[in-house]
């Protein structure tokens, strides 16, 4: 039966563009909820200047209260070498470095043009890339398309790749930032990237700032893609890109590989009950889309308006 890996983001991208600082206690709570739903592999946050991302002030309380979790891969995100020196020195075993394919963009992100990040890079597998027990992958932003500078082209997408293939990164993720991508597109980049790069394993990343992202989780299953990020309740947005909203949910990409027969590992009433605590949390920000709304059918046997109180 076919399988795919579903990466949850809602700690880290779901939670970096909620204006109002979320209480550690409650970081953590989260991070163990969706863990007890059999994820088995989360970023839990980023390591950057808290004075850019204030969310992420935390970061050390948070690693050292969650980094016993048996069975799942703990993430974190950094921007530059200092970001993955510390990451590292907290016992994180998977670091995931993160930049733009737009120059705009990432100017106004990490302050660096392109070039700079490819440096900072090198610098990171120069020191990690021999470690076996450290994991590196690459997160490519603005793959399809970008708030400032319109659409960005796949021979663009195919530099970026070749550059981060070149420093010995063997996972990449092509995220749709703004949620620009639609399905055309999105087999017209991965499948130009799969042939030119068949030694890449590569993941999807998608936003539904405009309703295509479950469009776009299908086509590029359809296509060969099996790794896919998603943010409980459809959390999620990048701070330094105009019309950045929620991303995939997490539960509604389960629910459609689970009705296809799909195996997903993860336990969705449970991630529904999830979804239910951040409403609790998260007073004033939208949870969740469509099939919260109106229910899971009866065969999976939850009501989620109907779910008893979770503390």
């Amino acid at each position: 039966m076919e399988q795919v890996k579903i990466i949850e983001v809602g700690p880290r991208d779901g939670l970096q563009n909620v204006a109002s600082f979320v209480p550690t206690d409650k970081k953590i709570q989260f991070i163990k909820k969706l863990a007890a739903c059999g994820i088995k592999e989360m970023q839990i946050g980023s390591f950057v200047n808290p004075r850019a991302i204030p969310q992420f002030s935390d970061m050390d309380e948070i690693v050292q209260n969650v980094s016993t979790l048996p069975d799942i891969s703990l993430s974190t995100l950094v921007p530059n070498i200092s970001g993955a020196q510390k990451a590292a020195s907290r016992g994180i075993r998977k670091i995931i470095f993160f930049f733009s394919i737009s120059k705009s963009h990432n100017l106004c992100n990490v302050r660096q043009t392109p070039q700079e990040s490819i440096k900072e890079l090198r610098q990171i597998t120069r020191t990690y890339g021999g470690d076996p027990d450290i994991s590196l992958q690459v997160a490519l932003a603005t793959a399809f398309g970008c708030p400032f500078e319109g659409d960005i082209k796949t021979a663009a997408v195919l530099r970026a790749v070749d550059n981060v293939a070149a420093c010995g990164i063997k996972e990449i993720t092509l995220c749709d930032t703004v949620g620009l991508g639609n399905p055309a597109m999105i087999e017209k980049k991965f499948s130009a990237c799969r042939q030119r790069f068949p030694e890449i394993m590569f993941g999807a990343h998608f936003h539904n700032t405009r309703g295509l992202a479950l469009a776009n989780t299908l086509r590029a299953y359809d296509i060969g893609i099996r790794h896919f990020e998603a943010a409980t309740g459809g959390l999620g947005g990048c701070p330094y890109a105009p019309q950045s909203s929620g991303n995939a949910a997490t539960e509604e990409i389960v629910f459609m590989f689970q009705e296809m027969g799909i195996i997903t590992g993860i336990d969705l009433t449970k991630l529904c009950g999830v979804c239910r605590f951040l409403k609790k949390i998260l007073p004033r920000t939208n949870i969740g889309g469509l099939l919260l709304r109106a229910g899971l059918p009866k065969k999976h046997k939850f009501n989620f308006h109907k779910q008893e109180k979770i503390k």
